[in-house]
């Protein structure tokens, strides 16, 4: 196989479109207008970084942003974000047209999903992990205000 037909497979807008359904699902666990429009492209950035998406899979429905963020190995993330989400925002932008094409999903201030998607109905055994982290992500960053976000991680690029 080639590496373009990895990448294909990897960034399919179908595969990633699932991901941006557990992260809004997370984040409507916690708050019931879900989550600003703009904190989706965080998403994508989040979960195809390894160390980033091992830390969000061992989170849980209790913990916060604060703590998560805080750290030397963040710091490197926190770096290239803004150029990750440059990199990642065509892909997230076709991921909400399928997601919005294949379910009931509210766009406007905030993306809200009519239906909810758990993690733990995925029975793929390398598909749950990157799941359960775009949901926990979902729950952190639902709890958090979307300017103060931005701050936290130096965004400028939305």
């Amino acid at each position: 196989m080639k590496a373009s037909d990895i990448e294909r497979l990897i960034f399919s807008p179908f595969h990633t479109s699932k991901i941006l359904h557990h992260f809004l699902s997370g984040a409507k666990s916690v708050n019931s207008k879900c989550i600003k429009t703009e904190l989706v492209y965080l998403v994508l950035p989040f979960i195809y970084n390894k160390h980033v998406q091992n830390k969000l899979k061992h989170l849980n429905k209790n913990s916060k942003f604060n703590p998560f963020i805080e750290n030397k190995d963040f710091d490197i993330f926190r770096s290239s974000l803004n150029q990750k989400i440059n990199d990642y925002r065509e892909i997230t932008n076709t991921s909400i047209i399928i997601l919005a094409n294949e379910m009931d999903l509210e766009i406007n201030k905030y993306l809200a999903p009519k239906s909810d998607i758990h993690y733990n109905n995925e029975k793929d055994i390398y598909l749950r992990p990157i799941y359960k982290s775009s949901y926990n992500l979902g729950i952190i960053l639902g709890k958090e205000q979307y300017l103060s976000v931005f701050k936290k991680l130096r965004i400028t690029e939305i």
